[in-house]
């Protein structure tokens, strides 16, 4: 049999044989219950989502429940910076039809389409930064 307290919200367990009933009434003794944990379920989650295993005291038992966690702030700033790196790794073809245009020469990229995926690059990096 499994058994847990909390203390000061950390999750203590230890096992004992169901048999060993002097085992098992010490330990309920000094606040341990019997730990049940819920099984985690397939749930469809966002890249910035996942599934924390948490407790609660039910009085007589502890309960191990998954509870789905949003933005992790490591992962959303990591996004940021893949975007940001996605978004200067353009710049060039921008700066180069700058200078055909100055020359009056035909542009080498279609910038409608160029910036067009530019834009949608800054609003995810909007969209992401007010998560942050």
């Amino acid at each position: 049999m499994q058994l847990a307290k909390l203390d000061n919200g950390q999750l203590i367990t230890t096992y004992a044989e169901d048999q060993d009933r002097e085992l098992i009434n010490l330990m309920v003794a000094d606040g341990f219950k019997i730990y049940v944990e819920e099984a985690q379920q397939p749930l469809p989650l966002s890249e910035f989502q996942s599934q924390q295993l948490c407790y609660r005291d039910e009085g007589f038992q502890i309960v191990g429940y998954y509870e789905i966690v949003d933005n992790s702030p490591e992962k959303v700033a990591a996004e940021i910076e893949r975007l940001k790196t996605e978004l200067t790794s353009t710049d060039y073809q921008i700066i180069k039809s700058y200078e055909y245009t100055l020359a009056a020469q035909p542009l080498p990229y279609d910038l409608g389409s160029l910036h067009s995926e530019r834009q949608q690059l800054r609003e995810q990096i909007q969209k992401l930064e007010r998560m942050n």
